[in-house]
């Protein structure tokens, strides 16, 4: 299948690992034009340099938090000046903030800022250039929506969910979609480090919650991000979709 991407301009963030790593990967593997965005200048400049090897694409990376001051603007300027214009927006990055229910104040604000507020600022910025396009892509790597203890990050992406559904709605006659996948059990360092660091555990863990009967990978999740991306998928918006093995049990 042709997706129709070729020389579209994209910004991933959380991009120097995982999920955002994977995503990038393969949209270079589309032929799209790349501003990768994270935290590391190391393992993002590794990613860099692996694509320019492999696929025949512009590529820059800013190395930057995304929850710090003015992040919002210093990414979309930068990647105005790399790509001369934005079509793809891919936030990926987040990350699992595990906690008590009477965590500090300090706690919570920073999870809601790293998993909503700075990913809803980003958008922000980036969707009056699609409007002026008429066509845009925006795609969000959210979370559970069936926590299993507190989590300022299922909070968060619950928010990222309902903002983005309202979104949705409004920017849709600009040819604007904008989605949200929630990933499960997926092999990168934040699953197998953090989250599931012990094998036999991980090994029960799948026995009794994942039905596939193993933990997937990130270009599970990177091969639906890039569909949603293509012109192919036009109307498809406002969803959340879930690449999970089966392991979400309600049926809505």
């Amino acid at each position: 299948m042709q997706l129709l991407l070729h020389n579209k301009k994209c910004i991933v963030t959380g991009a120097s690992q995982g999920l955002g790593r994977a995503i990038a990967m393969l949209l270079a593997a589309e032929q799209c034009d790349l501003v990768l965005v994270a935290r590391r200048k190391k393992p993002l400049e590794e990613v860099k340099k692996l694509i320019q090897k492999k696929y025949n694409c512009k590529v820059s990376t800013l190395s930057i938090d995304v929850t710090s001051n003015n992040a919002d603007i210093k990414i979309k300027d930068f990647a105005l000046n790399q790509l001369g214009t934005i079509d793809i927006l891919i936030n990926s990055a987040g990350g699992s903030r595990p906690t008590t229910w009477d965590a500090p104040e300090s706690f919570w604000e920073e999870g809601m800022n790293l998993n909503f507020t700075a990913l809803r600022k980003l958008t922000t910025k980036i969707i009056p250039i699609m409007k002026k396009n008429k066509w845009g892509r925006v795609i969000n790597i959210t979370g559970s929506v069936e926590p299993r203890e507190v989590n300022v990050a299922n909070a968060a992406k619950s928010a990222v969910h309902a903002w983005s559904k309202g979104l949705s709605r409004i920017v849709a006659k600009d040819k604007i979609t904008i989605n949200n996948i929630s990933p499960g059990r997926l092999k990168t360092e934040q699953i197998l480090k953090r989250r599931h660091p012990n094998l036999k555990e991980r090994k029960q863990f799948i026995k009794e919650n994942i039905p596939a009967g193993y933990f997937g990978e990130p270009e599970d999740l990177a091969n639906l991000v890039v569909f949603l991306c293509s012109p192919l998928a036009r109307y498809i918006t406002g969803e959340l979709l879930h690449v999970d093995g089966g392991m979400k049990k309600f049926a809505h």
